[in-house]
């Protein structure tokens, strides 16, 4: 930034200083000078060449040749008073600096606070223990770090579903985690922006989901297919979608929108989605949300688990398509997802 102009009081001219006068090489300039001068010292109106001559002496540069040879006083340079704008510009600038440094303040504070305080996520043991869950689907023993299990990539169409469990495809129609996710990833990455959530996923936020699943399924016991078709019936894999409440003030965030669970933590990406994911899978003790471990107990089946944890029970016509106060082609949908459906119109009505 430049320096602020300075101005002198008693002269609108600058003062003159040092051997200037030795500078003036005609006579018109040395009455200019001359001049100058009388203004801004109170000077003789007009100097002779002996005059100018000793101003020139006294006025040389101060040096140890010249020192002991200078003659009367030397002419002083008015004190430099500090004017009003310049006063306005140094405040101003010190006020500007120390918000600057109060907010650098402020954030290293709040940066401080995030490390300091992790999120808070806890590991469950909750498991399913129904034997029947583990007969007609929705439950394994198998180890989810193979993700060759099933029939393949199956096929990319949606049929329609309806009755009760024994209408729906069985687990060996099912297709594979691999398939099943590979075929549904470029939807997760772009959900966010589709449903108008804000940005989408990172590639390290879908990592974490993958791990996550298969971290819980393994502590659950809940087929790895059953939590992945779940989160995309819930949210289509978007981190950051809203959540929906209750009449009863029942809230349901998250990747599958759980029973008074939890919701995405920028802060804390990798621990968040864990904890989203366990919501759903194993539920939300501190509230007695059910999760799929408690539906799975409860009800036996991958599609009666699905229609519980969607409406909170079963309708007693036994349809898993009755909306049963919630979404009516939500077992449909994730019987289609299980079995390949990824991008095909769905012709549920």
């Amino acid at each position: 930034m430049a320096a602020p102009k300075r101005y002198y009081s008693g002269s609108s001219y600058s003062p003159l200083v040092g051997n200037t006068a030795a500078f003036y090489s005609s006579n018109q300039e040395l009455d200019q000078y001359d001049d100058h001068a009388q203004k801004a010292y109170g000077m003789p109106s007009k100097y002779s060449e002996d005059d100018a001559s000793q101003y020139d002496a006294h006025n040389a540069p101060l040096t140890y040749d010249n020192l002991n040879t200078l003659k009367g006083p030397r002419p002083q340079r008015p004190k430099a008073g500090w004017s009003r704008r310049r006063k306005i510009v140094v405040f101003g600038g010190i006020a500007i600096v120390a918000i600057i440094i109060l907010a650098i303040a402020i954030g290293v504070a709040v940066a401080v606070t995030h490390k300091s305080t992790p999120y808070n996520y806890v590991p469950l043991t909750d498991q399913v223990t129904n034997e029947s869950s583990f007969t007609l689907g929705g439950a394994t023993r198998a180890d989810p770090s193979n993700v060759q299990d099933g029939i393949g990539a199956g096929a990319d169409v949606y049929k329609y579903y309806s009755g009760g469990p024994s209408q729906f495809p069985t687990p060996d129609k099912w297709i594979s985690f691999e398939n099943m996710w590979a075929g549904n990833l470029y939807a997760m990455k772009h959900a966010c922006r589709t449903l108008k959530e804000g940005k989408d996923n990172s590639d390290s936020d879908n990592e974490y989901i993958y791990s996550a699943i298969q971290n819980r399924a393994a502590a659950s016991l809940v087929d790895h297919r059953l939590i992945l078709a779940i989160i995309l019936q819930e949210s289509h894999g978007c981190v950051r979608v809203g959540e929906t409440t209750s009449v009863s003030g029942v809230t349901n965030p998250g990747l599958m929108q759980s029973h008074n669970g939890h919701i995405y933590s920028s802060s804390a990406a990798n621990a968040s989605i864990y904890q989203m994911v366990q919501d759903g899978t194993q539920g939300t003790n501190q509230s007695a949300g059910y999760g799929l471990v408690q539906n799975l107990d409860m009800y036996g089946d991958a599609y009666s688990a699905a229609r519980g944890y969607n409406s909170g029970f079963i309708p007693k016509s036994g349809n898993l398509s009755e909306a049963a106060g919630a979404t009516a082609c939500y077992v449909s949908d994730v019987a289609n997802r299980l079995t390949g459906w990824a991008n095909a119109t769905s012709t549920c009505s």
